[in-house]
């Protein structure tokens, strides 16, 4: 058995840089934590999930652009 998370996020520019510059790093580092204990479902195998992923990007889509590339977390 395995618990799955999946988080999508949307924040506003003005709020999240809002935010304490300390209060998003350890977002970002217990994220970080949490993704090291993961595992890859069924991996090696031709159903392998990719359940090992976390990042962010700059959404643009509100203005009718292209999103930013993704970063990695």
């Amino acid at each position: 058995m395995l618990y799955r998370f999946n988080l999508d996020l949307a924040i506003p520019s003005a709020v999240y840089d809002a935010i304490p510059s300390a209060k998003k790093t350890a977002f970002r580092n217990a994220i970080k934590a949490m993704k090291a204990l993961a595992v890859r479902i069924n991996e090696g195998a031709d159903n392998e999930e990719a359940t090992v992923k976390a990042s962010w990007h700059k959404c643009l889509h509100d203005e009718g652009k292209s999103c930013e590339p993704e970063q990695e977390i």
